[in-house]
């Protein structure tokens, strides 16, 4: 028999406005509804009983673990989880681990804490929600974090494995963006202040850098990568590190607004102007970028979308028991702002 996934291919739908034809769990468009259900009788589709139909007390809850509420990425998704339930009538309950003030800034470390992360799944299981919605503070690989559980579990900001459901954004693709932007501003000489040299994202970041780099025939130049720790201090010190170098950089990318801060203000404390003499970009656009003098060019991460999808992805494995998995990756903007420039050596001091 067809399934949803080839209704929706052939229909030009979604696999989610399948659903909601087949459990009548919204309301659309009178053609869009014919367009379905002419394909499903062309295909031969028959479908289950929903599972929405079968749990006439279910409770309308979801599960939202989250790593940490105080850490960037968090409010901002559970706005969008919340924009997607609610049109079901589905209401969130909310569970902070607290694992900020354990792991810090050593993202990868979160499979030393799967036994806790474990009971804390346990926990929302216990209050009988209908799905597991798992919001991560860093995006990493997940998979194999969380033990199997009953009812449907999306990760979002983080990656599962090929069986999970998940919602995540485009680092690689990012980052080739960025250096893009910066080469066609003519700059050739640019330096990389990256986050720890295991982590995820600096992996990720450094690979679509060098995508963008091949393409122009540039290579970052001997002692231009730096490896900070996503904090704004190493940020600081890694650019006060650069300036050591005999020719100095016409840009930077840091891979977060708060080591861009601590460039930005390491450049301006040694007598540099930006983007007159270096040009900067950042990543995450955090509320910081506009209060920087001068403003910040930086990468829009996504978030508030990525709650939204994941909200969409656990609504449609309860309303279809669909099992098959799916990952989205959604694009990130370039914000341009005030910190790039086309290069130039006339300001540069002597002494430098």
């Amino acid at each position: 028999m067809a399934t949803m996934k080839e209704i929706a291919e052939k229909a030009g739908v979604s696999t989610a406005t399948v659903s909601h034809v087949v459990n009548g769990t919204k309301q659309l468009t009178p053609a869009t509804t014919k367009r379905v259900q002419e394909v499903m009788r062309e295909l031969g589709y028959r479908p289950k009983k929903s599972f929405l139909a079968q749990h006439p007390l279910r409770c309308n809850v979801i599960g939202v673990l989250v790593e940490d509420m105080c850490c960037f990425p968090v409010p901002d998704i559970l706005c969008g989880i919340s924009e997607a339930l609610e049109p079901f009538g589905y209401h969130i309950l909310l569970h902070n681990m607290h694992l900020y003030d354990i792991i810090y800034n050593q993202y990868e470390m979160i499979g030393a804490y799967r036994e806790q992360v474990n009971q804390e799944v346990g926990v929302l299981l216990d209050a009988k929600v209908e799905g597991i919605i798992y919001v991560a503070i860093h995006d990493r690989h997940l998979d194999g974090l969380l033990d199997p559980v009953s009812c449907p579990v999306t990760y979002a900001y983080s990656l599962g494995s090929s069986r999970d459901f998940f919602v995540t954004y485009g680092n690689k693709e990012s980052a080739t963006e960025i250096a893009r932007c910066l080469i066609a501003r003519g700059h050739h000489r640019i330096a990389i202040i990256a986050g720890h040299p295991h982590s995820f994202p600096t992996m990720k970041r450094l690979s679509g850098f060098q995508i963008a780099l091949q393409e122009a025939g540039l290579t970052i130049p001997d002692g231009f990568l730096a490896y900070g720790n996503w904090e704004y201090e190493s940020g600081y010190k890694k650019t006060v590190d650069l300036l050591k170098l005999p020719e100095l950089p016409t840009a930077v990318f840091a891979m977060n607004d708060a080591m861009a801060a601590g460039c930005l203000h390491a450049l301006l404390d040694n007598g540099l102007r930006v983007p007159e003499d270096v040009s900067l970009i950042g990543f995450d656009n955090r509320e910081i970028c506009e209060y920087l003098r001068p403003k910040l060019t930086t990468i829009e991460l996504p978030v508030r979308e990525i709650g939204r999808q994941a909200g969409n992805l656990v609504m449609e494995q309860i309303a279809s028991q669909d099992d098959e998995p799916r990952s989205i990756i959604l694009p990130c903007k370039l914000v341009e702002r005030d910190s790039v420039a086309a290069p130039t050596q006339a300001g540069i001091p002597e002494s430098l």
